[in-house]
């Protein structure tokens, strides 16, 4: 049996989450126990909504409140940390049997690359770019096929069956149609996210990079294994061009 204590924690935390089901823990009113458990489902839906809002706005409302009550009274978060709360939400969402979301076939898709913003923003992951010694490549580097590429800023690619990068909280529930995208997230040297939709080989070079420091000669020998049909020289030009134009949307390399 459970000392007396543990026994009063599990009586109070299952009243706050199944009030009308459980009984009322002993000694305690009614009225506190309500407030105590208003301003706790008040965090956990601020935390929940300011992850997704874009979600919670092509949402039906009921829907999504109902979303945030029942993850409150069924999910057992295992992480201490206030942040984890958005990403624990995703989870329930992902085995949640609701069956209005057999409609929104975009739902975990667009719950993923909402919580990736936030992750790379809360990511503790070091950004070369931000130290005082940082030597940012410039242009001059898609000249120079054997040296050896580096990323200078924390990246992540992500690839989706639907366009949630360019969804916003004002777009028409008729225009949600299924169209492949893929996105670059990094942070800068404000340390602030940027997102980019790019195109999939933009996302395949920079996994390569992620993996360990290559050249272009190296890429474009592993890109014409892949498109036989694409020769060396032609991979190495499609490989530069991609490259500059990320670098002149602000993603920088390190020299």
């Amino acid at each position: 049996m459970l000392p007396n204590f543990q026994q009063t924690q599990t009586a109070f935390t299952h009243w706050l989450r199944h009030p009308t089901q459980a009984a009322l823990p002993a000694g305690l009113l009614p009225e506190r126990m309500h407030t105590y458990r208003e301003l706790l489902l008040n965090n956990v839906t601020h935390f929940v909504d300011s992850a997704y809002p874009v979600t919670k706005a092509l949402l039906p409302d009921t829907l999504w409140q109902r979303l945030v009550i029942d993850f409150f009274e069924q999910y057992h978060c295992k992480s201490p940390y206030f942040y984890d709360i958005s990403l624990h939400f995703r989870e329930f969402i992902s085995t949640h049997s609701e069956p209005e979301l057999t409609e929104t076939p975009w739902l975990t898709e667009l719950l993923h690359f909402e919580w990736s913003e936030m992750a790379a923003d809360l990511a503790e992951v070091p950004n070369p770019s931000t130290e005082p010694d940082a030597q940012l490549a410039d242009e001059s580097l898609w000249h120079a096929p054997d040296t050896p590429l580096q990323l200078a800023m924390p990246t992540w690619p992500l690839a989706y069956q639907w366009p949630v990068a360019s969804w916003t909280v004002a777009t028409p529930l008729d225009e949600l149609q299924m169209s492949p995208q893929t996105v670059l997230l990094w942070r800068n040297t404000d340390d602030h996210v940027c997102t980019l939709i790019v195109q999939p080989i933009a996302a395949w070079l920079i996994e390569r990079l992620q993996d360990e420091p290559n050249t272009l000669n190296d890429l474009a020998s592993q890109l014409h294994t892949f498109s036989p049909d694409l020769s060396h020289d032609d991979a190495l030009a499609v490989i530069r061009r991609t490259f500059l134009q990320l670098q002149r949307s602000g993603l920088a390399f390190l020299s």
